[in-house]
């Protein structure tokens, strides 16, 4: 088993031989517990932090790991907890990777759909009307979010470009809305359906006309919002700027079709 000296509290454990550099530490296990030792020490990393020296960069020596006490079960009971967080590490392993793979699919299906390769059809299996280009401005508002600290607390959701910050007793809106930073983080839209407040921070999008919301969502998805980008500094958005930009938009029966689909793969993906 290897133990980072310097970037303290990473671990790995090798079934073959090789070489380290000076800054990782090796352990040979007495019998085989190298995989419970592993895990033991992952789940307890304040104890190995506990040990570091140093001012500018901490590390460990070996003779602070060595007087290092664990608690430690018998040999059966450590293959079997090893074992079994082995499965569930497996299990994360697989799961991430579908994630990724569903993501990606997600992607390839938003450049289809948005490029038209791809088009839905009506329930009757007719071809929908040709899309429209269209400002956003034309199809929704920008409202902007305001302080929340003079409010009390409730079970009123507040967020800022960083998703979920606390929760209060008054709303600023109450329904279905597409939110996206106008300060800081540009470039992550969030949909809400639900009576929220949003800060100074974050823009909410209200009054859809001949639009839906959740496809609106997936519009801002693919939107590239650095390139509209108008500080020098700190990366900022205004509502002059959103409304401006143009898209092709579809008929309203077709938005909701994609965004049934699209809404569908997220829910896979979450």
């Amino acid at each position: 088993m290897i133990v980072s000296r310097v970037g303290v509290g990473k671990l790995a454990v090798s079934n073959i031989a090789l070489c380290t550099s000076q800054d990782f530490s090796n352990f040979t296990p007495q019998s085989d517990n190298a995989l419970f030792i592993a895990y033991y020490l992952n789940k307890h990393q304040t104890k190995l932090l506990s040990l570091c020296q140093g001012t500018s960069i901490k590390g460990l020596t070996v003779p602070d790991l060595q007087s290092l006490k664990i608690d430690i079960p018998s040999p059966e009971e450590q293959k079997k907890i090893a074992a079994f967080l082995s499965v569930v590490d497996e299990r994360i392993e697989y799961l991430t990777q579908k994630k990724a793979l569903l993501e990606q699919y997600k992607k390839g299906m938003m450049q289809k759909l948005f490029s038209q390769e791809i088009r839905f059809k009506d329930d009757s299996g007719n071809t929908f009307p040709d899309w429209e280009e269209k400002r956003l401005g034309d199809v929704l508002q920008v409202g902007s979010g305001r302080d929340y600290k003079h409010l009390k607390s409730g079970d009123i959701p507040v967020y800022g470009t960083g998703g979920y910050m606390t929760s209060v007793n008054k709303f600023l809106y109450d329904g279905e809305s597409v939110c996206i930073g106008r300060k800081g983080t540009i470039n992550k839209p969030m949909y809400l359906n639900e009576k929220f407040w949003t800060v100074d921070t974050l823009f909410y999008t209200h009054s859809f006309s001949f639009s839906v919301p959740k496809f609106i969502y997936a519009i801002f998805q693919t939107i590239n919002w650095k390139k509209h980008n108008e500080a020098s500094g700190v990366p900022s958005l205004s509502k002059t700027t959103i409304e401006k930009i143009k898209r092709k938009i579809p008929s309203v029966p077709e938005q909701k079709k994609i965004a049934d689909f699209l809404s569908s793969l997220d829910d896979r993906i979450d």
